[in-house]
């Protein structure tokens, strides 16, 4: 795992799974912020995100407009958003481009495996960040219904990755850290949760990583802005796994590895979505055992309210707003 060596810089694309106002959107600007030299006065950053078009530059400075102005985080992504980055190091000749990437912010409701847009973009990235609410994982009851569908998207995926030993990486990351106590206690209680999709991978051998994510709002000088702190490890780490990779994509890998099946021929359209509705499909089984699992996890955790019924508003739910 080297981000530091001197090749030509190539260019991957990050897909991201979650429901809406996961948290994704805040993710990636607290990402980019926490690492720009802007934010570091004394010179000392050594890597940083650049956006490569003003497009982006004007996206993430409406991120940080909207929070200075309501102290409050964007609204979930109602459409499909390309950002596009680069991720610079600092040497002694100046900076220099590691490599770049493509951050495709997705609206939760489609990112659905039966999507047939949704198929096609899983078939032109190199890895995965997986979004889970930690907040709701650890308080909310109904969560793994949530969750369920998730899982086997994630697993779909990976079992065709398998298959095709495509060099693939997923990174499990817990949003809204910020709002549950996040210790040694919390995150086993996690870690138990997370075990039917986790040990699946680790079946596949499937390259996964867990991350906890906090990014609060904070008032500097009575201005808000998102504080982020190792919100940006997880893509760190997917772009150092996949820059000692070949950069070849997910559809061009598996069209090379058919190419004598199909007469020479690239995968159509039709054959690409089949994979991944018959991955699916062979997965489905795991993600009802995986809601099953969560759901046993969450009744010996909060025996006394299940089963639910007609509870009022939770007070700490009112505040949970939208990251």
């Amino acid at each position: 795992m080297n981000l530091l060596s001197a090749t030509t810089p190539k260019t991957f694309s990050l897909l991201s799974i979650g429901q809406r106002g996961v948290g994704k959107t805040v993710f990636l600007a607290g990402s980019y912020a926490e690492l720009h030299p802007d934010n570091h006065p004394d010179n000392s950053q050594q890597m940083w995100f650049d956006c490569q078009d003003s497009n982006v530059q004007a996206n993430l400075e409406k991120i940080k407009k909207h929070v200075a102005r309501t102290g409050q985080y964007p609204p979930p992504t109602i459409r499909i958003t390309n950002f596009n980055f680069s991720l610079k190091r600092q040497s002694v000749s100046g900076a220099k481009t590691v490599c770049n990437f493509r951050w495709w912010d997705i609206p939760g409701e489609f990112s659905n495996i039966v999507n047939p847009a949704f198929q096609d973009m899983i078939f032109s990235t190199n890895s995965c960040c997986v979004f889970i609410n930690a907040h709701a994982l650890i308080k909310d009851p109904d969560y793994p219904r949530v969750l369920e569908d998730i899982f086997n998207q994630v697993a779909a995926i990976a079992s065709v990755i398998s298959k095709y030993n495509v060099k693939y990486a997923f990174a499990l990351i817990l949003t809204k850290c910020d709002l549950i106590e996040l210790n040694s206690a919390t995150q086993q209680r996690i870690t138990k949760k997370l075990e039917p999709l986790t040990t699946y991978l680790d079946n596949l051998k499937a390259t996964h990583q867990t991350f906890y994510s906090a990014i609060p709002i904070v008032s500097l000088e009575g201005v808000s802005r998102l504080q982020a702190k190792g919100a940006a490890t997880p893509l760190l780490w997917i772009l150092s796994q996949l820059n000692d990779a070949h950069e070849q994509s997910f559809f061009q890998i598996l069209s090379s590895k058919f190419t004598q099946t199909l007469m020479g021929q690239g995968l159509s359209l039709k054959t690409r979505r089949s994979i991944l509705i018959m991955s699916l499909v062979s997965v489905s089984f795991v993600g009802a055992i995986a809601s099953l699992l969560l759901v046993l996890n969450l009744l010996r955790i909060f025996p006394q309210r299940m089963p639910i019924i007609q509870q009022s508003p939770n007070p700490t739910q009112q505040n949970d707003i939208d990251n």
